[in-house]
């Protein structure tokens, strides 16, 4: 990852909305079945962690990694797909979070009703839980690392204000607070260069509800924007688009990248490596 971003009072309404693209895009993986046998080593209790991370949650070498509250995710398409017409791959986090809930319902229905019972064993469910949600975050933290810029949108509905005597600012979901920490701690390396162009990936529906409340310490990002303003950078792109010759489609939105990165205020040492070369 080169950068962490924050995005400030993100609102609705300040970027174009399609309901047939969003629609699209949720659609892209909504045909995936979730077989759990296949993923079993013997035929009792045995499951593969690897298969099922590199099946559900394959590593996807994004662009743009995008941290949301579930109920932001319909702003956080919506960014998606401006940053995805520059070019540019786009993730958006909680496109993951549906297939791990489809996952652990079906390891719990096969190993977690104990002969005789007619409901879960609380111990049992503790243990498949701890698991799949070990093989999410593995695989989220692996999405971030290869990332080039982890955004987060910062909202009411992911960040909580004044709800706790002495604490201002509190998180609401642990896999946001998850992110952040290992935006904030994870390697830092160089932008993207192209040599060929960049493959499509597909982003996967996701489902997630909160029926229980929890607060986490809001870590901090190495770099801020308003949203307003970063929805004008988005709007700025179509001046920016044209290229010629042989140069990879992502290569314009890598470069419109980099004019967000001077915004806020990367030393220009660490953007002079060109984009693209042979």
């Amino acid at each position: 990852m080169f950068l962490d971003l924050k995005l400030k009072n993100y609102a609705k309404g300040c970027l174009p909305s399609d309901h047939r693209e969003k629609t699209c895009f949720l659609e892209r993986q909504n045909k995936k079945l979730i077989n759990l046998e296949k993923y079993l080593l013997d035929e009792n209790s045995t499951l593969d962690a690897d298969k099922i991370q590199n099946d559900i949650f394959p590593m996807i070498s994004a662009d743009v990694f995008l941290s949301h509250s579930h109920s932001d995710q319909d702003g956080a398409i919506e960014i998606a797909l401006a940053l995805e017409q520059m070019g540019l791959t786009a993730f958006v986090d909680s496109c993951v979070w549906g297939f791990a809930d489809d996952l652990l319902r079906k390891i719990d229905n096969k190993f977690c009703i104990p002969k005789g019972w007619r409901n879960y064993s609380y111990d049992l469910r503790n243990r498949t839980t701890t698991n799949v949600h070990l093989i999410l975050s593995s695989a989220l933290q692996g999405m971030i690392d290869e990332s080039e810029l982890f955004v987060f949108l910062e909202s009411g509905n992911s960040v909580k204000l004044g709800e706790y005597v002495n604490k201002p600012e509190y998180l609401s979901s642990p896999w946001i607070h998850s992110e952040l920490m290992f935006a904030s701690r994870v390697r830092r390396k160089e932008r993207k260069r192209v040599s060929s162009a960049t493959e499509d990936f597909e982003i996967r529906k996701a489902e997630a509800s909160t029926e229980i409340g929890f607060a986490f310490n809001v870590p901090e990002s190495t770099k801020s924007i308003d949203f307003s303003d970063f929805a004008v950078w988005l709007k700025e792109f179509p001046r920016f688009s044209k290229v010629g010759g042989n140069v990879p489609p992502s290569v314009p939105g890598l470069d419109h990248l980099d004019r967000l990165y001077r915004r806020l205020g990367v030393d220009n040492k660490k953007l002079s490596m060109p984009r693209w070369g042979t």
